[in-house]
């Protein structure tokens, strides 16, 4: 009974496609938990239980590890949003699922625990300054309800770690890169309709991007090498907007991009820019006033402390932005 499983939540999601298929290449064995009716979404060559983060008593095949010796558990599940809309489910599944996991995780002996959280669960400094780590998280620190919720998990995770499990966070930032098998990552979606020429103009601002790939080497750093209570960024490279752009408009073979709108005209614009996307049947809009608001947060976030522990280094951002079109 030595055999090692790894555990899966979130696999059919950007981070976990291609998590799991980096997993598959080392010939790991990995169980997978996927809602019930995304099970045809759930990767080949992997054990599949149906179950929902939000109701413990369907978790119980995932978390049944009484044949392996060695087990690592990587909790990517999460609803992501840059929706005004406010939506329970992301509390519910961000927060009360992220408890429910971690409470099994205890329960289960389970030996090794990582959460992916986001940069967006770290509170924000002035314009200028270097985003690093924190120690503590609270949802009062931090605009919009998706950073209140991964906030709010990320303390119950520390939690859970001083009462002695062997969990550490990863924050990744903003994820590019391939693996988005659904098309459901915001800025996979942005980049699609950058490539198609449907969003012609570009929005003064930026932020820091990371690769779905680098991002899956450091789960598996910090899986190795990362410390008990202790969280890592995962950022890439900031770039502008217009750079993104202009990068992406190259690949396919466009002309640069050269209108780059203020930022406050499309802070304006934005709520009603929302609203009409929405009106047309678009139930995930690209553009809305948290998105808007978000390109001219902080986006400098230092990954120096990542790298110290486990040698995690992003590739460049342009191979990341080509690879992504």
């Amino acid at each position: 009974m030595n055999r090692k499983i790894y555990l899966i939540t979130g696999a059919t999601g950007h981070i976990g496609t291609v998590l799991v298929s980096v997993l598959l290449e080392q010939n790991a064995e990995i169980r997978v938990l996927v809602l019930p009716q995304e099970r045809q979404f759930a990767p080949k060559g992997v054990q599949v239980c149906e179950g929902d983060v939000t109701d413990i008593a369907s978790l119980k095949n995932f978390f049944d590890v009484s044949d392996y010796k060695d087990t690592t558990l990587i909790h990517c599940a999460a609803l992501i949003t840059v929706s005004s809309k406010e939506n329970p489910q992301v509390w519910n599944v961000n927060v009360n699922g992220t408890e429910n996991v971690m409470r099994l995780a205890v329960e289960s002996g389970i030996g090794r625990v990582i959460y992916v959280s986001s940069v967006h669960a770290i509170p924000e400094k002035p314009l200028g300054e270097t985003v690093s780590e924190v120690d503590s998280f609270s949802p009062d620190l931090v605009h919009g309800q998706y950073a209140k919720s991964k906030a709010a998990a990320s303390e119950i995770v520390l939690e859970y770690a001083r009462k002695g499990l062997n969990v550490s966070i990863v924050h990744p930032s903003g994820v590019l890169g391939p693996g988005d098998l659904r098309r459901k990552n915001h800025m996979i979606r942005t980049v699609r309709a950058m490539a198609s020429g449907s969003i012609p103009f570009a929005i003064k601002g930026g932020y820091d991007f990371v690769d779905s790939r680098d991002v899956v080497q450091g789960i598996l750093g910090c899986e190795k090498n990362g410390e008990r209570g202790e969280c890592y960024i995962l950022s890439g490279h900031y770039i502008s907007v217009l750079e993104l752009q202009n990068i992406i408009r190259g690949t396919v073979g466009k002309k640069p991009a050269k209108i780059e709108l203020p930022y406050g005209l499309m802070r304006a614009i934005a709520p009603a820019a929302e609203r009409l996307c929405r009106l047309f049947g678009q139930k995930s809009p690209i553009i809305t006033p948290y998105s808007i608001y978000t390109l001219h947060t902080n986006g400098r976030f230092s990954y120096d402390k990542a790298a110290k522990a486990f040698g995690y280094s992003p590739r460049p951002i342009e191979e990341t932005v080509r690879d992504s079109v």
